[in-house]
């Protein structure tokens, strides 16, 4: 991966994942944003460019669908240049949701818990 630090929003309401995601891309010197759940994320994106967004997919507020549903439409209605990379984050079989995280705009999905190369690879 090149040098640049690259900008990571992490939607995700558990606190202990939170701390053990920041704890492996901190090592990779990433600078990541915190979202504790869907509605956070949201508002976090309006404000921010991302190069990559981890979503949850089961959060309170918004979950993890329509939190995508969402930061794809404001990319359209403020014509943004470049579409933000969005991964589901799940620890449940993603068989049963991998139709759904692409139908709502998706573009890949990790099992929980993640391994940090995983994240430096989807950036690359």
């Amino acid at each position: 991966m090149d040098s640049v630090k690259k900008k990571i929003l992490l939607a995700e309401d558990n606190a202990i994942n939170q701390k053990v995601a920041m704890l492996m891309l901190k090592r990779y010197d990433q600078s990541i944003d915190i979202a504790d759940n869907g509605l956070i994320a949201v508002n976090k994106f309006l404000l921010n460019e991302y190069d990559l967004v981890l979503m949850d997919l089961h959060m309170p507020e918004l979950d993890g669908f329509e939190a995508t549903i969402r930061i794809r439409e404001i990319e359209v209605s403020e014509n943004r240049k470049h579409k933000v990379k969005i991964y589901a984050m799940t620890a449940s079989s993603i068989s049963d949701e991998s139709a759904r995280c692409y139908a709502v705009g998706m573009d890949g999905y990790i099992s929980k818990p993640f391994k940090a190369e995983e994240v430096i690879n989807i950036l690359s």
